[in-house]
């Protein structure tokens, strides 16, 4: 034991003495490692403001730093007792990066063919798709880093040695560096060059992004704000470098995994933003439009914002609530989730809100099946991409924006004008609950509650209520069907078990998970999951048996008009008096559409040359964003996220530059005749209306 004793202490004397070293070194020095920090300090005053007053009186949590003999800054963990990087840091980077630029790691989507759906996007996706799955066969992949990389996420900065080690190997586009340690990044103004840094990124479209001492579960929303801006198509080809290994980093990579798809699905495109365009300025007299005040807004009294609110989905875990439903009744709103209306009708159970989000008119065929009298006092909830038809079942409507469309930058400007926000109903899809939750934030309801919302099932038997319509006397009626569990996802249950989901449905969890995540910032907010289908993140798990509702029967009526009275306003009249192509101004549409089209202007011979006329077709089309031809934005930005995400791909999977330069040529022409079709397409943009077809009505058991 004694010698054990005099080992440790003999140890700890030992590195003690080797870290006074270090510090002694490091003072000799300080006027080089001064000089460099205000040097950088004073660069960042000047390009980064914001960062420059986050560090000018920054005080390190770690203050053990020192100087290697070889001349590198090191730090001591003091809870580990020992240095972070070894005695050579500038070295170790160089392995490190030389590894992985051998192999490295990059964020990948596949989009599937589809061959049931009729839009010209998806009819020159498919012919891009082929194209590309062509090339890939007839060249050989590209499994090193190139030198010129369209973006990179490095999860974590450490002393920056590893970053001036990439950016001397590579180029790099679109740099974003993710470091929840400050302390490194205060210490890399000592150790590296930030100024030689910048001037790499100073050529045109080149970007450096910061996202310093960010939570690892709030890294996603950060960075999707500078994507967005950078251009969503590069988030498929993203090179993930991990500068060091600690808990908060592989936190934020696995944050990163799990939310990729809010990167890479989502994007819209042409032809459903036409009918978007087309469905919403349709004229409907029992229309409200969800808007908030510009001053003096309102929130809802104390008792309703208190009311216990039951989110219904058609999920198989529903069959089990229904008498719970029943039994509460009277003390609470229930808000139905699409295709759920049929499945409730069968039941016996009337929603106070029925909420639909997808365009198409499939949507509204179910409710054929349903008698008027029992749709009648159902406040029906949508968004304005709806199928005009829609508005016919019920006696009143209440529609609010969908993000990113361009008919919700057209009505939210007539909104603005009579002094309301248009409300956009953000994280309102892919799937019905998303925007059930998106109207329970607007309206202000803080005691939410989930049933049958799955988002997957546990056996593909069962992945709807048996009340449902998707099954007749126990079978399926073939309207659809989960039965290949090929590219399913397995993820967690609410109750532990494993939940088998598809990839939407897994959108859908992760938007509802990303709402809450805000939701829950409010004082007396409570969201609990009563479904026996996949964990939402932000909501707790709460078995049926053990839950107790003591609120006494509430005034329907009251709540109602309550809600209408502080949440909506009448449809302002110009919204019904443009026709689409009044709203378009086609000039301006056409003249985006042929800058697009020359975009392609010279032989280009190399990926960054390619990048770069992406880039500014980029550009092009985001500077819309903020002007009064946002709806040009909104309509364009979709097909051309697609086409140069097939691009990108092109240029990023095959090794032979000039092969993957040509390959991208031929899909950006398949780009072009897309670009030939869409004035027509615009001029035709006010019968853009959904048609239908009859799956619903013959498959389905409504």
């Amino acid at each position: 034991m004694l010698d054990k004793i005099s080992e440790t202490l003999e140890t700890g004397t030992n590195f003690l003495e080797f870290y006074k070293l270090g510090v002694s070194r490091l003072k000799k020095n300080d006027l080089e490692f001064s000089e460099r920090y205000i040097a950088n300090m004073s660069h960042f005053e000047k390009v980064m403001p914001h960062i420059y007053e986050n560090f000018k009186n920054y005080i390190p949590n770690n203050k053990y730093v020192y100087l290697e003999e070889s001349g590198d800054l090191n730090l001591i963990d003091k809870q580990a007792g020992c240095s972070i990087f070894n005695s050579n840091p500038k070295e170790l980077a160089r392995r490190r990066v030389s590894s992985f630029l051998k192999k490295p790691k990059i964020s990948s989507l596949t989009i599937a063919r589809n061959q049931v759906h009729f839009s010209k996007h998806v009819h020159y996706c498919n012919k891009m798709s082929e194209i590309l799955h062509s090339e890939q066969e007839k060249n050989q992949e590209l499994l090193e880093a190139p030198d010129y990389v369209p973006a990179m996420l490095m999860f974590g900065l450490e002393l920056g040695y590893q970053l001036e080690v990439i950016l001397d190997s590579i180029t790099v586009k679109h740099l974003y560096i993710y470091e929840r340690n400050p302390d490194f990044f205060y210490y890399s103004l000592f150790s590296i060059d930030w100024i030689s840094i910048f001037d790499k990124f100073n050529g045109d479209g080149h970007t450096l992004n910061f996202l310093i001492g960010v939570e690892p579960e709030n890294l996603l929303d950060k960075y999707l704000i500078q994507l967005e801006e950078n251009g969503y198509f590069w988030a498929p080809k993203t090179y993930l470098y991990t500068a060091h290994r600690s808990e908060l980093n592989l936190k934020a990579m696995n944050e990163f995994a799990e939310t990729f798809p809010r990167q890479a699905m989502g994007w819209g495109f042409f032809d459903d933003a036409l009918m978007g365009i087309a469905q919403g300025l349709v004229p409907q007299t029992n229309r409200r439009v969800a808007a908030i005040p510009v001053e003096n807004r309102k929130d809802l009294p104390r008792w309703i914002q208190d009311t216990p609110v039951f989110i219904v989905g058609n999920g198989p875990s529903l069959d089990n609530a229904i008498d719970l439903i029943k039994e509460y009744r009277e003390s609470i709103i229930v808000i139905c989730c699409g295709s759920t209306i049929n499945t409730l009708n069968r039941v016996g159970i009337k929603p106070d809100f029925q909420v639909d989000v997808e365009r198409m008119k499939q949507t509204v065929d179910k409710f054929e099946f349903l008698n008027s009298d029992y749709l009648k006092d159902i406040i029906g909830l949508t968004v304005d991409v709806m199928h005009p038809s829609f508005y016919q079942y019920f006696d009143k409507v209440v529609m609010g924006g969908k993000p990113g469309e361009a008919i919700a930058t057209l009505i939210g400007t007539e909104v603005a004008n009579v002094g309301y926000h248009y409300a956009n109903m953000n994280n309102s899809g892919p799937f019905v609950a998303n925007l059930a939750l998106s109207y329970c934030s607007l309206f202000g309801f803080n005691n939410l509650y989930f049933i049958g919302v799955d988002n997957g099932y546990k056996d593909s038997g069962s992945h709807h209520s048996k009340h449902s319509g998707y099954y007749k006397d126990g079978k399926e009626t073939g309207f659809q069907s989960f039965k290949n569990r090929r590219g399913l996802l397995k993820l967690a249950g609410n109750f532990g078990d494993i939940i088998y989901s598809t990839n939407e449905m897994n959108l859908s969890r992760i938007q509802l998970g990303s709402l809450l995540k805000n939701l829950n910032k409010r004082k007396n907010f409570s969201c609990f999951n009563l479904s026996d289908g996949a964990k939402i993140e932000g909501s707790k798990a709460l078995d049926i048996d053990d839950v107790i509702i003591l609120d006494e029967k509430i005034d329907r009526d009251v709540l109602k008009k309550t809600l209408f009275d502080i949440r909506t306003i009448a449809e302002p009249d110009n919204i019904r008096s443009k026709t689409a192509n009044e709203s378009l101004h086609m000039s301006d549409c056409l003249k985006v559409i042929k800058s697009l089209y020359t975009s392609w202007e010279f032989q280009y011979k190399s990926r960054e040359e390619v990048c770069q006329m992406l880039w500014r077709c980029h550009r092009s089309i985001y500077f819309l964003k903020a002007t009064q031809h946002r709806y040009i934005y909104d309509l364009m930005k979709g097909s051309f996220t697609y086409a140069a995400y097939y691009m990108l791909s092109a240029l990023y999977s095959i090794e032979d530059e000039v092969s993957s330069v040509n390959a991208a040529e031929t899909i950006f022409s398949v780009w072009q005749e897309f670009l030939d079709e869409m004035p027509s397409m615009l001029e035709r943009a006010a019968d853009t209306i959904d048609e239908g077809n009859e799956h619903l009505k013959n498959y389905y058991n409504g």
